[in-house]
């Protein structure tokens, strides 16, 4: 019986070959593009499913309540040893890591690398697999480090790098020597242990390594707030029995200002990557879900209507099958059966498109999508499970409201179309147009907020300004000089216009806040500044524009000082210039030299902050020497820049980038998801029109002898087209009076979530709507073209 159904099943298809390519075209379109977003959706959530007793892990999140204090991500340095050693029936393990970056070295092979010191559970507690080691004791001892796989192979040329040493250049101590004593094999996915805040690190040292780069103890510390800190509870213990041990520790180590400001949450590592920098990551998750079940939908609707309108030539067939005694479950039955069929010619088709456009959705969603043969069992069972699904509810509407008409009318050709299935019919469409308009009136606006942020003014200039990242970071005055040295070289290049020294750039990493007061004021009531330490050529080289004062240089008091407008404003200082500042609880006075014009530093989604430059002379700290280039050249430029770079330290990589590059990197998230909502769009379109083009073909041929009619009485080309035309004026009219409002709520919600905004308008409405309707329009006109000048004898004897 099921072998029957296929055979006219695909006979069916094979006689009407136009409406099988639309319905097989539009499923596999919606079949395809649903893949890809769920391989996305399962890949994203399969993040920190390969750690160790993943449901006991934790991350400890610090919540701040004044502003500007800390970043989220860290907590204070004592805090999880604390928690495990004397809470030892609640808590089994911890790690704590301070992620920093630094030049290594091997032979004549210099790169820049991401280093995490921190302690040495990280693979015994997390389950990393090691290539070569003892993964029971990966480090041997204060002077050993564990590397991944790809660093070994960069440095040394071979997976097996035991005992081989890498010379690490240090802060606090200069060029150490370190002992690689395991190799981490390549992580099958991402975790939230070994890449933090979207930084992937190279090398794992131990703790004692701290000393190095974050200072003499850093880690014992409880005021030192810098680490990020993991705990894994015992089992059946919950993180709300940590709530007072955490608040006991607090309250008997940590100063008053944590006390008072600090509160430590405990997010589970199983959602941690999907929660963290405000859920954005499953944000996008349901943003493209929801995108996704769109296209899907509206390709479901095409094959129902579709099917629907075609089903005249079903109807003799369906009163003989009743005739002979045909019941009408075996009738919903055959139609189901074509439905599926098609559908899984629509899924074997989706299969190949899936390869053949993965690597293009992988590079906009950013994400490696795994091959089809890659699968895992669930990513098979929900695909086949999806086709099936799919094909059942495209066809048992056509399968239902087909086999319930009248015997008789049925033997006459006659289908019983009732009010109600003009009604469903009229409102699929509507909702197909509704569902079109309202994602590309969602995608004008991410657009025109992604244009938002580039062409506004920053504050500051992005354009021509490179940025080496690689400088070696001897932080004290014998490293300043030298890197002095090097800048003032710089500078006398051609194509160089400025140069400057820096802790921070524009890219929203700054290097803390500090609690600040005007002098004499209460010491109750700090305002937490972002610090920025610099050298006196920042103004210049980064187009900082001054509105008082003038900005400090390499020769002034090391307690001279510029503010930007809004901190001015939050330390409620009247004059600004000349007046004197401190920071809370020290009474070393600061003297304000400028106020510079507030610039973004952050991305748009927060506030311009109050900030505070230093100069490196207080205490030199850097991290980038930032040079103003030249239009002219640019290449040349850079050649004499690396020359002069590597005469100076020829055992450093040059690693560098521009500040324009940079910035776009900050608005990633926002540019991926215009790329996927352009395509989403892209396709909803093509969907419609292929399904505008098989309703309005059958509707050509079901009125062909009226149109013969029509012309024999008179009627020119043009009213025959507008005839047809006019059927789809109102569907697109309703359809928009529906999609613009929940196109103005939901823009406007997701708007709200930037500090900086674009401003609501009528223009991407009357855009989306004007070309919605003008691309239906040409669509339908030429169709209807070739019937308007049809001979009417032709017309008229038509069956």
């Amino acid at each position: 019986m099921i072998s029957t159904y296929i055979t006219i099943a695909l006979r069916h298809l094979a006689k009407r070959k136009l409406f099988s390519f639309i319905n097989i075209a539009g499923l596999a379109i919606g079949i395809t593009f649903s893949l890809l977003i769920t391989v996305y959706i399962w890949e994203e959530k399969q993040v920190n499913r390969d750690l160790n007793n993943l449901p006991q892990q934790y991350f400890m999140q610090s919540a701040w309540k004044a502003d500007n204090m800390y970043m989220p991500l860290i907590t204070p340095a004592m805090l999880a040893k604390g928690l495990h050693d004397q809470y030892p029936s609640l808590v089994a393990d911890y790690y704590r890591t301070y992620p920093c970056s630094a030049n290594a070295t091997y032979k004549d092979r210099h790169f820049r690398v991401g280093l995490q010191p921190g302690d040495t559970t990280i693979v015994s507690n997390f389950g990393l697999t090691m290539l070569y080691g003892d993964p029971a004791h990966a480090f041997r001892d204060n002077n050993s480090v564990v590397i991944t796989e790809e660093t070994a192979m960069k440095f040394f040329g071979k997976a097996n790098a035991l005992d081989e040493v890498l010379t690490i250049d240090t802060r606090q101590d200069g060029k150490k020597n370190y002992t690689v004593t395991g190799v981490l094999k390549s992580e099958a996915r991402e975790n939230s242990v070994t890449t933090i805040n979207g930084f992937k690190n190279d090398i794992f040292m131990p703790m004692q390594s701290v000393d190095y780069f974050l200072g003499k103890d850093g880690d014992k510390d409880w005021n030192n707030v810098c680490m990020a800190s993991y705990i894994q509870l015992k089992p059946g213990v919950t993180p709300a029995q940590l709530d007072g041990p955490i608040r006991k520790l607090v309250a008997m180590n940590c100063n008053q200002q944590l006390k008072d400001n600090m509160g430590i949450q405990l997010v589970g590592l199983d959602s941690f990557y999907l929660d963290t920098n405000n859920g954005l990551v499953r944000k996008m998750i349901y943003i493209l879900a929801i995108i996704a079940g769109f296209v899907l939908l509206m390709a479901v609707i095409n094959y129902v209507n579709i099917s629907v309108g075609n089903s005249t030539y079903r109807l003799k067939e369906i009163g003989l099958r009743k005739v002979f005694g045909g019941r009408r479950q075996q009738l919903v039955a055959q139609f189901l059966a074509e439905s599926i069929v098609l559908t899984g010619i629509s899924a074997f088709l989706s299969i190949a498109f899936y390869e053949l456009l993965r690597p293009v959705f992988g590079q906009i969603l950013n994400k490696t999508l795994p091959h089809v043969w890659s699968f895992s069992g669930m990513l098979v069972l929900f695909y086949l499970l999806l086709v099936l699904a799919v094909g059942l509810v495209a066809g048992i509407y056509p399968a239902f409201v087909l086999t319930a008409n009248n015997l008789l009318k049925v033997l006459k050709g006659k289908i019983s179309v009732g009010k109600g299935e003009l009604v469903f019919r009229k409102a699929s469409l509507v909702l197909q147009f509704s569902i079109a308009i309202l994602v590309f009136v969602c995608t004008l606006y991410i657009s025109r907020q992604i244009n938002y942020f580039f062409n506004r003014d920053l504050g500051y200039n992005k354009e021509q300004l490179l940025v080496i990242s690689s400088v070696p970071r001897q932080w004290d005055s014998t490293g300043l000089k030298r890197l002095e040295l090097l800048r003032d070289e710089m500078m006398q290049k051609a194509g160089v216009v400025s140069a400057t020294i820096s802790y921070e750039v524009p890219d929203g990493m700054n290097g803390g806040s500090l609690p600040m007061l005007p002098q004499g004021a209460a010491s109750d009531a700090p305002v937490n500044v972002e610090r920025l330490v610099t050298d006196g050529n920042y103004a210049s080289t980064f187009g900082l524009k001054l509105t008082a004062g003038r900005f400090f240089t390499d020769h002034d008091s090391p307690m001279d000082v510029v503010l930007n407008e809004t901190a001015v404003k939050a330390l409620q200082l009247k004059q600004g210039v000349g007046q004197e500042i401190r920071i809370a609880g020290n009474d070393t006075r600061l003297t304000v030299r400028g106020i510079v014009k507030d610039f973004h530093f952050f991305n748009m989604g927060q506030k311009i902050a109050p900030m505070i430059f230093f100069t490196q002379q207080i205490n030199p700290a850097y991290r980038f020497l930032s040079i103003k280039l030249k239009t002219a050249d640019i290449r040349k430029s850079i050649a004499g820049i690396e020359s002069t770079f590597k005469s100076r330290y020829s055992d450093s990589p040059f690693d560098y980038f521009f500040m324009d590059e940079k910035f776009q990197a900050m608005y990633f998230s926002e540019t991926r998801l215009k790329k996927a909502a352009d395509v989403a769009t892209g396709l909803n379109f093509v969907i419609i029109l292929l399904g505008a083009a098989g309703v309005v073909a059958f509707s050509l041929t079901r009125r062909a002898k009226e149109v013969g009619v029509r012309k024999v009485l008179g009627a020119n080309t043009r009213s025959i087209i507008y005839l047809f035309l006019k059927e789809y004026t109102a569907v697109i009219i309703i359809a928009n009076i529906i999609a613009w409002p929940l196109a103005y709520f939901l823009a406007s919600k997701w708007l709200d979530g930037y500090a900086y905004r674009t401003s609501m308008s009528l223009a991407p409405f009357i855009v989306a709507g004007g070309i919605t309707f003008s691309l239906t329009y040409i669509l339908i006109a030429l169709q209807s073209f070739r019937t308007a000048n049809a001979n009417p004898t032709g017309l008229l004897r038509h069956e």
